[in-house]
């Protein structure tokens, strides 16, 4: 629930403040809220194909091998996570930049308001993919219940638009980069748990059949299912018995974030300049 939470809090905190840069910077164009209502209703639509789609593909896909499926799943997963938290770093300020010159030309009658609807649309196709592609992977890498999906997306999306309209109402506003610096932390372990969970089900259903060796067994001090292991798997993707494959996907991930997280922000740091 708690991972679920995270993931939905965070694309729904960037879908506010996205949407509150977008209504902001676009008043100037007549019925600009009329057309920004139909590329948020052509986004969901999309959206929603988007998951029609997947599922079908699962229940394709499905029967190829259970084990190699969800583990590419939760992969790619991993990967967009990934993105996710590298691209965000400094996207906000590239979009309002990005949505002023559009307002301009639009405004100027060079461009049709119709892109708008396209710009609205792309946005919360996007998001939505993400969440729905976070959601599956979770569930395959773990048995969650019915009523932990409803209250993690609810808790999730609750707060997430919540803590993006206080943002951009400015009341929390120095606060802000601390939220996104927490949620980016919390995204990158979670990223690196899930890494961990394709490891250990390749590893354990032969796919792959090198690094296997159990590492250690620290099950004597935390047990995986007790109430502490399970808070730790939520947060760090704690593991009382995991192997040397499991350990490289792990660290490799952390690794790969935290490098080209500083190389995004060092380049956008010297753009400034």
């Amino acid at each position: 629930m708690f991972k679920i939470a995270v993931i939905i809090f965070r694309e729904c905190l960037e879908i506010s403040l996205l949407m509150g840069i977008i209504i902001a910077v676009t008043k100037p164009i007549k019925d600009s809220i009329k057309y920004i209502i139909m590329g948020a209703m052509t986004g969901l639509v999309l959206a929603s194909l988007f998951a029609f789609f997947t599922r079908a593909l699962t229940v394709t896909f499905g029967g190829l091998g259970d084990e190699l499926f969800n583990s590419g799943i939760i992969l790619l997963t991993t990967f967009i996570i990934s993105w996710t938290v590298i691209w965000m770093q400094g996207y906000n300020r590239k979009i309002k930049k990005n949505i002023t010159e559009l307002s301009d030309r639009i405004t100027s009658g060079t461009v049709s308001k119709f892109m708008l609807v396209f710009v609205v649309a792309t946005v919360l196709l996007r998001e939505g993919a993400e969440m729905l592609l976070f959601i599956y992977s979770i569930s395959s890498a773990e048995n969650i219940a019915v009523d932990d999906y409803i209250t993690g997306l609810g808790i999730g999306a609750l707060l997430g638009f919540i803590v993006g309209i206080i943002i951009y109402l400015g009341l929390i506003k120095f606060a802000g980069k601390y939220i996104f610096k927490i949620s980016t932390i919390l995204l990158i372990l979670i990223a690196a748990g899930l890494a961990s969970e394709a490891a250990g089900i390749m590893t354990s259903s032969g796919i792959i059949e090198v690094f296997s060796e159990q590492l250690w067994d620290s099950s004597w001090l935390i047990e995986d299912r007790s109430t502490i292991g399970k808070l730790l798997n939520i947060i760090i993707g704690y593991d009382s018995r995991p192997n040397v494959m499991q350990m490289i996907f792990y660290l490799g991930t952390i690794a790969f974030n935290v490098i080209t997280l500083n190389i995004r922000t060092y380049i956008i740091k010297h753009n400034e300049i």
